[in-house]
């Protein structure tokens, strides 16, 4: 293995056998010609990795946040903390709206010396009705010099001899894993954490992909509508990497050869994350953290789910490998038989079916407006939003993607938060949670791939005060930009990036410890 250590301002100076072929640029995170340091090494052949040390710490202080809130609530808190006496200042967020409209405003008390003092402050003020979360201003959205602890795989995938692949935790829908596990257990040169997915069992069942997954050409979930999605096509060759900015299913079930659309697979019925979904409440928009419902479902099962179905009231018809209804029963929850399927009815869904009938899986993904035959070497894990679309940077897909600020929805108290956003209550649109998941600085992971099939993966370590501040998802974009790809996707991030690079991770966790995800995706050897 090769090892080179250099510091440089702009971009890496000349290294090895590798220097003709490429130099880290100025990555742009923080602003341009930050110092940035880089040690290189080189892994197999076409493959290397940089460990980057970015920008300095510029004197931030902590400070209490109130988060974007509504014309009301600045009133209140200013009438409250004038009597207080305390200074405050009522600011803007730091982008506008993806639709180009400012949005609402935030309040801001500053010069707190650690984050102990600004949590015991917050402590106070909620005595006085007053709702603040403890933040650090380089983490806060705004301008920032870093530092930005960032590990970066460079994968030329005309040369690479191994594969990239998506893994799902312990080879099943509905469990967790870590990434260090994961690319143990697969041997993997290096891996990543891979999409979003179910942090509780009241969201869905923990561990699940949060949208659509494919492995092997084998549809397992459902699509959350509209939003993007990262395919890998290891039918050939060489791994091939693509990137949709809207992926839609259509589970159907060919019953005596009447197709009857369901509303999903291998999925907790009743509940949505990040909604996106056939006939759901309140909205059948994709918005991302926020869970929908649907008393009345039709979903299938197999042995990917789990080795049980969902237990409860309903309706389970189970179907051999033959494609016969073997049974019907009208309690939900059986053992999952090898190659066996379950259909399972809830509330007043209904399906006209008989022991003997024929009953056949045809589900259908559309990219992009456009039919993908799923095949023997295709996977597809859900993501988002894009960040790079043309080799541009790509803030408009987020109003479509889950992001938008202002869903078909008055109704936000669905909005679920596994990373302590401080999202307001008291808004009568998603503009507090845009700014807490999309405009604030937290731990990030991101593939871009360019236009002569080189393939990048970025981990922004953060959360941690002067160490790493992590990446807001416009900083991602830009990152990506910086390195010329043609698309780039941001994948699950918060306490769940992580890269393992040789069965070691390249930073820490912003958990306590190593956060057990749905799927990782590997490169193998």
């Amino acid at each position: 293995m090769k090892k080179t250590l250099l510091a440089v301002l702009v971009s890496s100076i000349a290294f090895g056998s590798y220097a003709a072929q490429w130099n880290v640029p100025d990555l742009a995170i923080g602003g341009a010609e930050l110092p940035q340091s880089v040690e290189h090494q080189s892994l197999v052949d076409g493959v290397d990795y940089y460990q980057i040390q970015r920008g300095t710490s510029q004197g931030e202080e902590y400070l209490l946040s109130s988060g974007i809130v509504n014309d009301a609530t600045i009133k209140d808190y200013s009438a409250k903390l004038n009597e207080l006496q305390v200074e405050y200042h009522i600011e803007s967020a730091p982008e506008t709206a993806p639709n180009g409209e400012k949005m609402d405003k935030i309040i801001r008390l500053r010069g707190f010396e650690s984050a102990e003092q600004a949590a015991e402050q917050a402590k106070v003020f909620k005595q006085h009705g007053l709702n603040f979360s403890p933040r650090f201003s380089a983490q806060d959205g705004y301008k920032t010099h870093g530092p930005f602890e960032i590990s970066l795989l460079r994968v030329d995938l005309n040369q690479y001899q191994g594969k990239v692949a998506s893994i799902l935790a312990n080879d099943k829908v509905t469990t967790a894993e870590t990434v260090s596990s994961m690319a143990k257990r697969n041997e993997a040169l290096a891996a990543i954490n891979g999409g979003f997915f179910a942090f509780n069992d009241q969201v869905g069942d923990l561990g699940a992909p949060a949208g659509l997954y494919v492995k092997n050409g084998q549809l397992l979930r459902e699509a959350a509508n509209q939003r993007p999605v990262l395919i890998i096509d290891n039918s050939g060759k060489h791994s091939k990497i693509s990137i949709g900015n809207s992926v839609t299913t259509e589970v159907l079930l060919d019953i005596n050869g009447k197709t009857v659309r369901i509303d999903g697979i291998n999925r907790k019925p009743g509940v949505i994350l990040n909604c996106g979904g056939y006939d759901d409440t309140p909205s059948i928009e994709a918005i991302h953290d926020f869970v929908c419902t649907d008393a009345s479902e039709i979903i299938v099962y197999n042995a990917a789910y789990d080795d049980q179905t969902p237990q409860g009231a309903g309706q389970e018809i189970v179907i051999d490998p033959n494609g016969k209804v073997t049974e019907i029963f009208t309690q939900r929850g059986r053992v999952i038989e090898p190659n066996y399927s379950y259909v399972q009815l809830t509330g007043d869904s209904k399906l006209n079916v008989e022991v003997g009938d024929s009953i056949d899986l045809n589900s259908k993904v559309m990219v992009d407006g456009q039919e993908y035959k799923l095949s023997e070497g295709v996977s597809m894990l859900n993501a988002g939003p894009t960040l790079v679309t043309n080799s541009a940077i790509d803030i408009t897909s987020r109003n479509t993607q889950g992001f938008n600020p202002y869903p078909s929805t008055g109704d936000h108290a669905g909005s679920q938060d596994d990373d302590g956003l401080g999202v307001s209550g008291a808004m009568e649109n998603r503009e507090g949670f845009y700014n807490g998941w999309v405009l604030r600085r937290h731990p990030r992971t991101a593939l871009g791939i360019t236009d002569n099939n080189v393939l990048y993966a970025a981990v922004v370590y953060g959360r941690a005060p002067t160490v790493t501040e992590g990446a807001s998802i416009t900083d991602m974009a830009a990152l990506m930009e910086a390195l010329d790809t043609e698309s780039a996707i941001n994948l699950d991030g918060g306490g769940s990036s992580m890269m393992v690079l040789e069965g070691k991770r390249t930073g820490s966790s912003s958990d306590a410890s190593e956060r057990e995800v749905s799927d990782a995706i590997i490169f193998t050897r």
